[in-house]
């Protein structure tokens, strides 16, 4: 399409390809899901076909039909064979029953949604191959009980999978190192970084 990436975009690659976690603050509009999308896709295109591999936590049920779109429009970018699915309290029984037959690469779910599937029988299985989780919106979530779901799932991926890449996407938000501890926890703040933009809103 001609699009050239924003030095904060590259920021947050060159962190995600390191290993590291954190959290992307960049004014809304200015390509955020971008920012770590491509490194999962990337990393979907030398691994294609392994599972669910990226969890994206939407808060807002119109966000996640957005996000899916971006992601869509960069895998067919990259010319690989991938699936994103949406898992919401308006996601139907027989989509629901046929995800966990076959999981999409990536899913763009909720806080309650993934607490839904972090208590099924067979769970870790499910979790067997994941890379990634990115809280979107972390700035709407922190400091409330969607906010204190989302530590407590991501404690439980964290013993799942030792070596998960945990991000965060803000908007705004007043202490963006605060933020970062809650998101990452004691046992990972010293991995986490903070990527700003100097995009102004």
């Amino acid at each position: 399409k001609g699009w050239k990436p924003f030095e904060f975009q590259t920021e947050a690659w060159n962190h995600f390809h390191l290993g590291h976690d954190g959290i992307v603050n960049a004014p809304t509009g200015s390509g955020k899901t971008y920012s770590l999308i491509i490194p999962i896709i990337e990393h979907l295109k030398l691994h294609q076909g392994i599972g669910l591999v990226a969890i994206w936590v939407a808060p807002i049920k119109a966000l996640a039909k957005e996000i899916q779109l971006s992601a869509e429009r960069a895998i067919e970018a990259f010319g690989i064979d991938a699936q994103v699915g949406i898992r919401t309290g308006d996601t139907s029984t027989k989509e629901k029953q046929n995800q966990i037959k076959k999981m999409p690469q990536i899913l763009i779910t909720t806080p309650e949604s993934l607490h839904i599937l972090l208590s099924r029988k067979h769970y870790p299985k499910m979790f067997s191959k994941l890379q990634t989780v990115v809280v979107d919106e972390w700035h709407d979530l922190i400091g409330g009980k969607r906010g204190v779901q989302i530590e407590l799932a991501l404690s439980r991926l964290k013993r799942l999978q030792s070596g998960l890449q945990i991000w965060g996407i803000s908007a705004t938000i007043g202490n963006m190192e605060e933020a970062l501890h809650v998101l990452l926890g004691s046992d990972r703040i010293e991995n986490g970084v903070l990527v700003k933009s100097k995009i102004k809103k």
